[in-house]
């Protein structure tokens, strides 16, 4: 049907037969059979060719999420079909960009507010939160920020930008008792809102080879600030990591008496890997992990 409303206004486009599925399989080019079971559109340009998905009343035009991304298809132009590749996105195409500020008071309650940026498959991953119910909203940001405590969500505001396919979030919330509050100490994990806590299982032995099928970059940047009568017992050391697998980096800034700021970056690289290589990929996830949960403690001035 869009192909033939196309037609009709004098715009060329192919039908195109594929593998849709979220997990990447392309067609086989020297196989002779049937091997598809989705159809899209592919309309030529001088500068690139763009895939619509005509079966979605949401998708922003010329969007591929990981339904139909990085495979490849089969085009059927008036001339005979044609093997072409999809659209593949680059780790920094799949990025989310958080800008936040927390506030910690003396009971250990944090109050902060926050504006994430995605775009890429990361947009894909959110997009369709602006249709759910406020009570889907809460289970879907408790576990979302699931190391978040009593959390409570004061405001979520969303932006879909179609134009530039990227999508806002806009979120204010508090929690009781993030901070632990004992003896004059507060103690907290200073990345509030993009901790990455899971890791690769543990094998004895691995025996298959692996593949990160799609790579993706968070950049956070969080104000901190804490109440005026404390001062830091102990803080996390920076970091910066950097290997096969991709990037971390961890900095700390201190912003006066009491104001922190801290940035992250998290860069995962897409690739094909040997079973050998499994458990330096696991560490790799797993330093990650421990530094996202590290800690920060003040100690009430006497």
């Amino acid at each position: 049907y869009t192909k033939s409303l196309l037609d009709a206004v004098g715009v060329p486009s192919y039908y195109t037969r594929l593998y849709g599925d979220t997990t990447i399989k392309s067609v086989v080019p020297d196989f002779v059979s049937m091997q598809s079971n989705h159809v899209i559109l592919a309309v030529p340009t001088e500068t690139k060719m763009y895939w619509l998905e005509c079966t979605s009343q949401t998708n922003p035009f010329g969007f591929q999420g990981t339904f139909t991304d990085h495979r490849n298809v089969l085009v059927l132009k008036p001339t005979g079909g044609e093997i072409i590749k999809t659209q593949q996105y680059s780790p920094k195409d799949n990025v989310q960009n958080t800008l936040a500020k927390y506030q910690i008071d003396e009971t250990g309650k944090i109050n902060g507010v926050l504006t994430i940026h995605s775009k890429g498959t990361q947009y894909e991953n959110k997009y369709l939160n602006k249709n759910k119910s406020s009570e889907t909203l809460h289970t879907f940001y408790k576990d979302y920020f699931g190391y978040v405590n009593n959390l409570k969500l004061n405001k979520v505001k969303f932006t879909d930008n179609k134009n530039s396919i990227e999508f806002t979030e806009d979120i204010e919330i508090e929690a009781a008792n993030y901070a632990e509050a004992n003896n004059g100490k507060l103690i907290f994990v200073i990345n509030a809102f993009n901790n990455n806590q899971s890791t690769p299982r543990r094998y004895r032995t691995r025996e298959n080879a692996f593949e990160i099928s799609r790579g993706y970059f968070d950049i956070d940047e969080i104000e901190i600030v804490v109440p005026m009568d404390y001062v830091v017992e102990a803080i996390p050391n920076n970091l910066e990591i950097k290997n096969k697998f991709g990037e971390y980096q961890m900095e700390l800034i201190s912003k006066g008496q009491n104001q922190f700021v801290y940035k992250r970056k998290l860069l995962i690289k897409e690739g094909a890997y040997e079973s050998k290589e499994y458990e330096e990929y696991r560490l790799f996830r797993e330093q990650v992990a421990k530094n996202d949960n590290a800690k920060i403690v003040l100690t009430k001035k006497s």
